[in-house]
C-alpha cells in the first residue's frame, strides 16, 4: 500500500496524461511506486480511467486519480472503480479539504455513498466491513496547493482530519502569483518552501511536482515524500527528441 510506503520514506510517481493503459503498466514495471492518472487536463473519461487502474494493478503500481474538480459525485465514481486515492485540485480552504475527505471515506470518517458490489469491492466478493475498513484506512486524500490563497489557509487545511498530504502545483501557483512559469522567482521559491516546511511540520505528506531527478533529490532532502516527476508525455517527448537529434547528427 502506498500509504504504508510513505511511512518508510519517499515514493516516486509520474503523471499520466494520455489515455494509455500501456503507459501505466510500463511505469509499474520500470519500478515507480505510483501514477497520478489525470482527468483535469488529460482526455480521460471514467471508462478510460478504469482500464488504466486495471493496468496499474497488473504491474503493481498504485493508481491515484487527479479528479477534474472537488466534486463528491466524481470522486465517488473514481473510488468505486478502484482508485487508491485522489489528488484534488484547487483546495484553498479547510471546508474544501473536509469535503474532499468526506467524498473519499465512509461513515464514520466520511459520507461517501456505499455500494458493496462495485469494482473496488471486487464486485461483492470482498466482505463489506473489510472493504469499508480498507477504504477508510488505506485511501489517500492529497490536496493541491496551487493558488496563492492557500498560504493563508494552509494551517487550517493541514489540521483537517483525513487529509493525508499537500502537493504543490508549481504552474498554477506561479500563475496565481502573476509570474507564470517563473519558477526561479525569489518570492515564488519562498512560498513553495514555506508550504513544504509547514506540511512536513504538521506531520502530513508533502508532495512536489518535479521536472527531473536532480530536482526530486533536492525536495526529498527538504522532507518531501510524495515525489512526482514529470509525465508520460514529457518522458516520451524527451526520449523521442533525443533519438531524433542523434539520428540527424549521425
Amino acid at each position: 500500500m502506498l500509504k504504508q510506503k510513505t511511512a518508510r520514506g519517499p515514493v516516486n510517481g509520474v503523471f499520466v496524461f494520455t489515455n494509455a493503459p500501456a503507459s501505466v503498466e510500463i511505469l509499474g514495471y520500470a519500478g515507480f511506486d505510483y501514477v497520478v492518472i489525470d482527468t483535469e487536463h488529460g482526455p480521460n473519461d471514467i471508462a478510460a480511467v478504469e482500464n488504466m487502474i486495471r493496468a496499474a494493478e497488473t504491474s503493481d503500481i498504485t493508481p491515484i486519480i487527479r479528479v477534474t474538480k472537488n466534486d463528491p459525485t466524481y470522486i465517488l465514481r473514481v473510488m468505486d472503480i478502484g482508485a487508491r486515492g485522489v489528488l484534488v485540485p484547487q483546495v484553498n480552504s479547510a471546508d474544501e479539504a473536509r469535503s474532499a475527505v468526506r467524498s473519499v471515506r465512509y461513515h464514520p470518517r466520511g459520507d461517501r455513498g456505499l455500494a458493496g458490489i462495485v469494482r473496488a469491492a471486487r464486485y461483492g466478493f470482498t466482505p463489506l466491513q473489510d472493504y469499508i475498513a480498507d477504504t477508510n484506512d488505506n485511501s489517500l486524500v492529497i490536496v493541491q496547493a496551487e493558488d496563492i490563497k492557500v498560504v493563508a489557509a494552509l494551517d487550517e487545511i493541514l489540521a483537517v482530519d483525513g487529509v493525508d498530504g499537500v502537493l504543490v502545483g508549481p504552474a498554477d501557483l506561479s500563475h496565481s502569483m502573476g509570474i507564470p512559469g517563473r519558477f526561479d522567482d525569489p518570492e515564488f521559491n519562498r512560498v513553495v518552501h514555506d508550504i513544504v516546511a509547514r506540511t512536513v511540520k504538521a506531520g502530513k505528506l508533502a508532495g512536489m511536482f518535479c521536472f527531473d531527478a536532480a530536482q526530486a533529490k533536492y525536495w526529498r532532502d527538504k522532507g518531501v515524500r510524495l515525489v512526482l516527476v514529470g509525465s508520460d508525455t514529457m518522458l516520451f517527448a524527451a526520449a523521442a527528441g533525443a533519438l531524433a537529434r542523434d539520428l540527424k547528427s549521425n
